[in-house]
């Protein structure tokens, strides 16, 4: 490869780090695992660069290969049973992990406490969704593609998408239902 595409593809992933990693954390769950998965999938993109055609499309483009290496971790995960040693359980993990906290000066301590643990809730009910319906949440609702780019990178027909997406956010709202109703 040419030291002017190695170049452009520096600048690209210098660029959308953030992007990038918010797809791998949130179809992980976990700081580690979407580093990895990052590294990863960044790795098969820089192997595959030649073919890459357009800058706007970069993000989609790794996030096609990293929904699809994850969702290849998932299935060979499946097969073997893993104990982490090292990760922390959600309701062990108060250092809030894929986020960045910006302090708040009039924020108060009780809100701030009652939103930290919905968002380490609602994290956990998306890692309990199977990876194929997490995947398609990740990807319409939380990074905003359209049905049919979900389908073109999940590889699956659009209604496909549609009926996990729906199964998917039952899940969802039936896991954080004591979020949804009133005081």
């Amino acid at each position: 490869m040419s030291e002017k595409r190695a170049e452009e593809f520096e600048r690209l992933v210098r660029t959308h780090q953030s992007a990038l990693y918010r797809v791998a954390y949130r179809l992980t769950g976990n700081r580690d695992d979407a580093e990895d998965l990052l590294t990863e999938a960044l790795t098969e993109a820089w192997s595959a660069f030649a073919r890459f055609q357009t800058e706007d499309g970069f993000v989609r483009w790794v996030a096609t290969i990293m929904t699809h290496t994850f969702l290849d971790w998932k299935r060979k995960a499946n097969r073997i049973d893993w104990v982490s040693l090292d990760n922390p359980t959600p309701e062990e993990d108060d250092e809030g992990e894929g986020g960045w906290d910006i302090a708040d000066e009039n924020a108060d301590p009780e809100a701030v406490a009652m939103r930290r643990q919905f968002w380490r809730d609602a994290q956990k009910a998306l890692g309990d969704l199977p990876p194929e319906f997490r995947a398609a949440v990740v990807l319409v609702d939380m990074e905003g593609l359209s049905y049919e780019e979900a389908a073109q990178v999940l590889g699956c027909p659009i209604g496909t998408v549609r009926s996990r997406l729906h199964r998917a956010r039952a899940m969802l709202r039936e896991r954080l239902k004591h979020w949804l109703q009133e005081p």
